[in-house]
């Protein structure tokens, strides 16, 4: 109960944070979802983008999974452009299933149409070392700075996987350090802290949120026997993580 409780409470605050970086985003929601009060993404989630958004400037954003929550990045982008004339970030919107991408497409504001650039790209296995994942196809190459990860879906016929669009992009990335948050998507996390260390990806399972920061060049594929190490119960982990700023 006191969990649920503070749960509640955190929203709700941050909800109210939300509200007031962003004022108008709550009856653009609305309108979005043509009357409904959810927005499909949690106020937690939302609020960590936005936040991270508005401290951090990033220049190119990936959303993974369109939905409500692209109108909250794109406000942030553009609440930043006012107040930044030179600042030009936009966002790319990767959407896996082609019913849901048509019906992103047509209900994406005209306010928003030179932000936001939305893409159909069905779902594709990607691996990563020890783990099996999905990515969106056609991801442009583009050197994005900040990552909205809600998607592709990440089940099949084999099992679980996790969504790996932000480890694609990793790859081949000029940047320092990547930053961003996740929406629900736990196994996510998990593969990001497995290769990277709690202090590159945090999650926060009773709010199905988190967030993220780490430098691409820490990335690696092969891990040696030699680089794992156990306790005294036999339990398997990689060697401690060397730290990075955030």
């Amino acid at each position: 109960m006191a969990r649920k409780a503070i749960n509640r409470i955190l929203k709700a605050r941050c909800r109210r944070k939300l509200l007031g970086a962003l004022p108008e985003i709550e009856d653009e929601l609305r309108a979005y979802a043509k009357g409904s009060d959810t927005t499909g993404t949690q106020w937690i989630t939302l609020w960590f983008a936005v936040d991270g958004i508005l401290k951090h400037k990033p220049r190119l954003i990936l959303e993974s999974g369109t939905g409500a929550s692209t109108i909250v990045l794109a406000s942030a982008v553009q609440k930043l452009r006012s107040e930044d004339p030179s600042y030009d970030g936009r966002i790319v919107s990767m959407e896996s299933v082609e019913e849901w991408y048509l019906i992103a497409r047509d209900n994406l504001p005209e306010t928003y149409a030179d932000t936001v650039e939305i893409i159909h790209g069905p779902r594709k296995i990607y691996n990563w070392a020890l783990f099996r994942g999905y990515i969106h196809d056609n991801i442009p190459d583009l050197p994005f700075d900040f990552f909205f990860l809600d998607g592709p879906a990440f089940q099949d016929e084999f099992g679980s996987t996790f969504c790996a669009d932000v480890l694609f992009v990793a790859e081949d990335s000029p940047h320092d350090i990547l930053r961003g948050v996740i929406d629900g998507r736990a196994s996510s996390a998990f593969v990001l802290q497995t290769l990277l260390g709690t202090r590159a990806a945090r999650f926060f399972l009773s709010n199905m949120a988190g967030r993220f920061a780490f430098a691409p060049a820490r990335l690696r594929r092969d891990f040696k026997t030699t680089e794992f190490r156990a306790d005294i119960r036999g339990r398997l982990r990689l060697k401690r993580f060397k730290k990075h700023k955030k």
